[in-house]
């Protein structure tokens, strides 16, 4: 019978003297509390650990999205103003406002839908959109001070003088339009024949330190004849 083999290498002894086979967690020599605290909360932070992925994934998405949509819409609307026929262009700003609804290139689409029923002199339904529009718009928005004048110009052109007139007091009141407001209060106060409002409005506006040189000639003479 031959002689067993008891070298170290041998099969027998490679199962006896090699340890266990090393995880993840041993590899990563954390501190045994680590350890432990990862060993027996291992289902809970695998499932917070997918859920972080798929957070990540779907900003990223959003983002991507997002940033097609606005270009995608940008070049729908610059193809709409390119247009000659305004058949044509109304129906490109009218699929911008349906397909891209809340992007900047619908409201912008709006305005100009509405700027369209001004030069018709439809001035009822330009009154009506920029008055929608108006709601949309946040106060903080660049367009927000644009859309008060065109609203206080449509209500002007409509004989709707109130209106008109609240529309370029809250204008008077955002830094950059403070003179087109008073410009605007003071003409109202005209077409009302409201000869000492308007006085007191020219005043006003002559104390502004923004007055171009052009303006305050051109005030400085209206209060001459008052």
């Amino acid at each position: 019978m031959p002689e067993q083999n008891n070298s170290p290498f041998t099969k027998l002894h490679v199962e006896e003297v090699t340890p266990a086979k090393r995880t993840l967690l041993d590899e990563l020599n954390l501190p045994p509390k680590a350890r432990k605290f990862i060993a027996d909360n291992a289902k809970t932070l695998q499932i917070a650990l997918i859920a972080f992925v798929v957070l990540i994934s779907a900003w990223n998405f959003y983002n991507y999205y997002t940033q097609k949509q606005k270009n995608d819409s940008s070049a729908l609307l610059a193809k709409a103003m390119q247009q000659t026929d305004t058949e044509a262009r109304d129906k490109d700003l009218q699929q911008v406002i349906k397909e891209y609804s809340g992007s900047g290139a619908a409201m912008w689409s709006r305005i100009t839908l509405a700027h369209e029923q001004v030069e018709k002199k439809d001035y009822a339904k330009a009154q009506e959109e920029l008055a929608a529009i108006k709601k949309d718009v946040s106060t903080g928005s660049p367009l927000f001070p644009l859309v008060l004048f065109d609203l206080g110009q449509v209500y002007e052109m409509n004989g709707d003088l109130d209106n008109a007139l609240s529309q370029y007091t809250a204008l008077r009141e955002i830094p950059g339009f403070v003179i087109i407001g008073y410009l605007g209060e003071a003409r109202i106060y005209e077409q009302k024949n409201d000869s000492v409002k308007a006085r007191e409005t020219y005043e006003m506006l002559k104390t502004q330190s923004e007055l171009e040189p052009a303006v305050l000639e051109w005030v400085e003479a209206k209060l001459a004849v008052k």
